[in-house]
Parts: C-alpha cells; structure tokens; sequence
C-alpha cells in the first residue's frame, strides 16, 4: 500500500537508530512472526500427534488480535542480558532489539482502521512528550481525522464498484460529475429539431 510506504519512509527519515534501522515502522499484523521458545502440543485437527515439548519455533507475533489491522510498533532494546535471562531465553532473537506494539489502528467494534500520517505524528509527539498533555480540543481534531479517513476509505470503496454512466443518473444514490456530463451530451444529442417544410411559390 502506498500511504504505508510513505508513512514508513518518514519514519525510517525521520527516526533511526545507529545501525540504520528504523525505530518505528507499520506493520500488517498478519505478515509479523517471531522465534518463541515455549511449550507446545501437536494436533492435525483434533488429533493429538505429538504432546507438549519444549521447543524453539516461529509462530504469529499477533496470534491475539482476532481481527488483522495494521500497527504501530517502536524498536526497544532490552536491559542487560542477566537482568532479562528469562525474557531473552523465551524471545531468542530479542537481545539487539525487538518491535513492541505502540498502536494498533482498530476500533472497538473490532473493524481495522485506515493509517492517516497526521494520526502517526500526534500519537509520537505524544510519546516524545509525555508532558505535554492533550487538550479535549486535540483529542477532537484527532477523531475528526480518523472520521475523515474511514469516510475517504469509504468512498474510494464505493467508487471502484461504481455503475456505468449508462446505468446510473441523478435518481441515484450516487452519481459522480462524469455520469452528469456524460447523460447531458446524450441528452444534447437526442433531442430532434423539426425541419422547416419548403417554401412553394404559389
């Protein structure tokens, strides 16, 4: 998608760390995974293959969230290895860093939302300024900008299964500016002018 690309280049601009990574990034959530070291059962189906064993494999990072959205996550280096022993045995690729959840762009109905960039930056200046509290007045423009982008989302959607200009006119629910143009040129051109009879000289 291309606005997430662009959100994506920004961030990677705008913040990095030394080895060039990005320091935030949206992610799809159904595309994440991650080497775990847990204990874990075998089935095919409802069979039981193999029972529980400890094992290090590569499952979904966002097993939890029922619904695929997209996310915001921030790269977090871990405190020294002996104070974290437990947590970086479990996560094995954790120790030069890992991408934890910031944001994650659903609602509570459980429907993803679309990523607006100006939404980004209010949620990281936030973070970059735990200070600073927000006003009721930003939290509005805030929701403003999330109505705005799912009612864009909307209508692009709307758009691209849009009827035929032949098919569609002002009695319709949705009419595009191309639909009108195009009923007033076959309007222009069916409409019939009575030719005037010749004139006999009596």
């Amino acid at each position: 998608m291309l606005v997430i690309a662009a959100i994506n280049d920004s961030l990677k601009h705008q913040y990095r760390v030394l080895d060039g990574r990005a320091m935030y990034r949206i992610v799809w959530s159904d595309d994440q995974l991650e080497k775990r070291m847990g204990t874990y059962c075998d089935y095919y189906g409802s069979i039981l293959i193999r029972e529980e064993h400890k094992c290090l494999r590569e499952i979904k990072k966002y097993w939890y969230l029922t619904t695929p959205c997209w996310v915001l996550e921030k790269l977090v280096f871990l405190p020294h290895e002996r104070e974290m022993y437990d947590l970086i045995k479990e996560l094995v690729e954790a120790r030069n860093g890992t991408y934890e959840t910031v944001y994650t762009f659903i609602n509570k109905k459980g429907e993803h939302l679309p990523v607006v960039h100006e939404i980004v930056e209010v949620i990281l200046h936030t973070l970059h300024n735990p200070t600073q509290k927000m006003s009721q007045s930003d939290f509005e423009a805030m929701e403003k900008l999330e109505e705005k982008a799912e009612m864009d989302l909307f209508e692009a959607e709307l758009m691209e299964n849009e009827r035929s200009p032949l098919f569609v006119w002002e009695n319709s629910a949705f009419v595009s500016t191309n639909q009108l143009a195009f009923e007033k040129k076959l309007k222009l051109k069916e409409e019939y002018v009575e030719k005037t009879p010749a004139i006999t000289l009596a």
